[in-house]
């Protein structure tokens, strides 16, 4: 892999269909979290609104940006005015739109701020409840409690949202099965149209780390996540990806691109985008991406892929589809039978029952979600 950096030039033909937003503020950091923040501010966040739209403007003088999805992660995007919302999609050719999703903690969710949402064309709504037990909330470093989960609910139900997602974090230090059960009926008693569940993963350099030795052990959390994924399928939500769950018609289109080899484009610091042969990341730090939009510079840290890094990511990402990988694509994109270059490993799976072959699609079995990773490994 290459990397490189590159300035802006001239128009290209490259169609981007698909955009992450990052709002890198928050008003206190969870124990448990790896990705880019900082402290909000009014002065940084008009600052850094200002430059997110200045970096929208050199991105669009390079290709054709017509949204299908959008999607304003962080952080906590729910900091942003309403305004600053409407101001920042404003940016964007919405004739093609099909869903803008805004991420939202519940402990930012005002009846002011929802009444005004509206305003905006958001229509999917992605909210981190983590947790319905107040000392695993506790734990987690989020601000909010149970209740106030359970009333942000409300009130975007009731201002006519009908497309909302929550989060769960399991395997957490200490956590019981029964704990994690109480969690999900209280999320499947709200009836949200999308559920995500997340194993929570701790890096070295986060305050949860040193609670790592308590976190329950692999076939413990494997157990939970076999029953939480039962649980939700017999409470009508349909599985399409190994974290994901929708009632029919509300999986996440934009997370979709993702696992299906579309390119993106990502904007704010430490946003990733995909675009053809190579990857970009921008800078994690707000000053460093201040200067690069100063300098109308876009992809600081680019990774050039190989076509065989290309496969790979295209095999695990595929994988993680409930549906599959299609193997026509596979044999179009690469030029290669699927089938033939990975026979023995396929034949391993295959006999363990971890793999099947369904018409054109290879897929995991569902008893080989929990060790995905395991399996993809072998395809690297």
């Amino acid at each position: 892999m290459d990397k490189k950096s590159v300035k802006v030039s001239g128009k290209k033909s490259i169609l981007i269909n698909y955009i992450y937003i990052h709002i890198p503020f928050c008003l206190q950091k969870c124990s448990y979290c790896s990705f880019y923040s900082e402290k909000y501010t009014l002065e940084l966040k008009n600052k850094f609104v200002s430059y997110l739209i200045e970096e929208v403007s050199l991105f669009k003088k390079r290709f054709k940006i017509k949204p299908l999805t959008i999607y304003f992660g962080g952080g906590t995007p729910s900091l942003l005015d309403v305004s600053d919302i409407h101001k920042i999609i404003s940016q964007f050719d919405l004739a093609q739109i099909q869903e803008i999703t805004l991420e939202l903690n519940p402990i930012n969710i005002t009846t002011e701020f929802v009444q005004k949402l509206p305003e905006t064309p958001i229509n999917r709504i992605s909210m981190g409840a983590q947790s319905f037990i107040d000392s695993e909330l506790n734990l987690l470093g989020r601000l909010h409690n149970s209740e106030q989960i359970s009333r942000a609910f409300e009130l975007l139900r009731n201002q006519g949202f009908e497309n909302i997602s929550l989060d769960l974090i399991y395997g957490l230090p200490n956590q019981k099965m029964q704990d994690v059960l109480f969690s999900l009926d209280r999320i499947i008693e709200l009836n949200p149209e999308h559920v995500s569940l997340y194993c929570l993963s701790l890096e070295e350099n986060i305050p949860l780390y040193s609670e790592k030795h308590l976190i329950p052990e692999d076939e413990v959390i494997s157990d939970i996540y076999d029953l939480m994924r039962t649980r939700l399928i017999s409470s009508g939500f349909e599985q399409y990806e190994i974290s994901n769950f929708a009632k029919k018609g509300f999986e996440s289109k934009h997370n979709l691109c993702y696992w299906s080899d579309k390119y993106y484009l990502g904007f704010g610091p430490s946003a990733a985008g995909y675009l053809k042969n190579f990857r970009y990341t921008n800078p994690a730090d707000l000053e460093e991406y201040f200067e690069t939009i100063k300098t109308s510079q876009i992809f600081g840290n680019l990774v050039s892929l190989s076509n065989e890094d290309h496969e790979k990511e295209f095999i695990f990402l595929s994988l993680r589809k409930t549906k599959g990988m299609n193997l026509k694509e596979f044999r179009i994109k690469f030029q290669k039978e699927f089938l033939k270059k990975y026979l023995k490993t396929i034949d391993k799976y295959l006999e363990d029952n971890f793999l099947e072959i369904e018409g054109e699609f290879i897929k995991l079995t569902p008893e080989a979600y929990f060790i995905s990773n395991e399996i993809f490994l072998e395809f690297m």
